[in-house]
């Protein structure tokens, strides 16, 4: 029976899965690009913050919507008074009038009198000369807009996450390097030692690798908080901490891809880019309040239909009467407001047409200098993998020439440094592929976010 429990749970785990479409994560386990952008894109507060505004975009597109629905009110009022006409007409509306009541005495003098009414109202606007209609549109582009600004934010989360986890990556490989650098100096010093103890050498020597040596443990300490402070800007960009501390997917050794056509990629930022999107969206809804603004000077027409209760006490015997009505309103002059109005919106029109140009043109920017960028940092690649072939060669030849007693330790240590700067540099390079190309798929507005099929 437990054999059975165990490969149930284990079916259960295999739904779980396949339903998160993400696997599940243990808090050893190895962190993956893709599972650190799931993450944030489930646990970035300030990405949580930009979906509310969607929710607030549908709540104006209903409210847009309620203004061709009729509006029903219901009212209860008691007034209890000796002013003639208030008294005339609580009698009036009761039909509680008599013959007496038309007494000069009783009409300028008569007895307090209270009246309750009830009253049920309904008002169907007929015609608001388009004003309601373009107002329902202006919300639903700013619904679109709203879902820009998401798709916006969201790209900048997942590009936020993709630099912090290669610069994680980077820093432990950095330190990968320096604690590989500090061994052969600790190797280095105990030789040197060595040779001076059997006289092969000078005390400069010593002098020379254990100087080398405390500058290697200073560039250790310089990367492991390197390493720390990258771990929490993983955390901070993911919005969970522990994330940064778990170990991540090993490093890539190959570049990024080199970018692509630069007409087409200026082609694709132009459709893609959700900001753009949102500046276009705002324009037409400039547009649409100047359309607004003009149709102001057209007359507004309403129906209006009353039914009222009235009655002397509040569960007495009572009359109802009811009232329907047509309402039209007309503004013939309001000290000129309509046409400051309207050179209002078409001012604000005009300025979200420039915004949108001037964004069109940063974004050509952007995409021109995301793709040289990359283009560089493989140009930089291939220059430092030659270097690091390079200081390979030298460091052999130096250390045979050391062995042989043929040169000092400080040009050996010359050389291991400049291994260790290439090394270093070509990491710098290689990383900066892949955050270049983060950069040109975030200036493209094409940044997907996490490969749900990746392990």
């Amino acid at each position: 029976m437990k054999r059975v429990w165990l490969s149930w749970g284990g079916l259960f785990c295999y739904l779980m899965w396949a339903w998160l479409g993400m696997p599940i994560a243990l808090a050893g386990s190895t962190l993956t690009l893709s599972e650190a952008q799931w993450l944030a894109l489930k646990e970035n507060p300030g990405l949580k913050a930009a979906g509310l505004t969607v929710e607030t975009a549908e709540a104006e597109v209903a409210k847009a919507r309620a203004r061709f629905l009729p509006q029903v009110t219901f009212g209860e009022a008691y007034n209890f008074s000796d002013n003639p006409s208030q008294v005339f007409m609580n009698k009036l509306n009761q039909r509680r009038f008599t013959a007496e009541d038309f007494q000069l005495h009783n009409l300028n003098n008569p007895k307090p009198y209270g009246n309750w009414r009830a009253g049920l109202t309904l008002q169907q606007p007929v015609f608001q000369a388009g004003e309601a209609y373009l107002g329902y549109q202006q919300s639903r582009l700013r619904q679109n807009m709203a879902d820009a600004q998401v798709l916006g934010k969201r790209q900048q989360v997942l590009y936020q996450v993709t630099q912090a986890y290669f610069g994680l990556q980077l820093a432990r490989e950095r330190l990968k390097v320096v604690k590989q650098a500090r061994k052969i100096a600790q190797d280095n010093l105990k030789l040197a030692k060595s040779r001076f103890a059997a006289g092969a050498v000078v005390q400069a020597d010593v002098l020379s690798a254990e100087v080398n040596l405390a500058k290697l443990t200073q560039e250790e300490l310089t990367a492991n908080s390197q390493v720390a402070i990258a771990e929490s800007l993983l955390d901070t960009a993911v919005g969970k901490t522990g994330v940064g501390s778990r170990p991540l997917s090993p490093a890539p050794r190959d570049p990024a891809p080199l970018p692509g056509n630069l007409d087409e990629l200026l082609r694709l930022a132009q459709e893609r880019r959700p900001d753009l999107k949102g500046l276009e969206l705002a324009a037409r809804v400039a547009q649409k309040e100047y359309t607004k603004a003009r149709l102001h000077y057209l007359p507004r027409l309403r129906v209006v239909a009353e039914y009222d209760v009235d009655q002397r006490r509040l569960f007495g015997s009572n009359d109802d009467s009811y009232t329907i009505m047509a309402v039209m309103h007309l503004n013939l002059f309001n000290g000129l407001a309509d046409l400051a109005r309207v050179r209002e919106t078409r001012a604000q029109e005009a300025q979200a047409q420039e915004l949108k140009k001037e964004l069109a043109d940063r974004i050509r920017h952007q995409v021109i200098e995301s793709s040289t960028t990359l283009k560089t940092a493989h140009e930089r690649l291939k220059v430092a993998t030659a270097a690091v072939s390079q200081a390979a060669e030298n460091l052999r030849l130096i250390r045979l020439r050391y062995g042989e007693g043929l040169t000092l330790l400080v040009d050996l240590l010359t050389a291991e440094n400049a291994k260790k700067e290439a090394d270093l540099n070509q990491l710098a390079a290689l990383f900066d592929t892949y955050l270049a190309q983060a950069g040109l798929e975030l200036a493209l507005g094409t940044l997907a976010g996490p490969v749900v099929s990746e392990q």
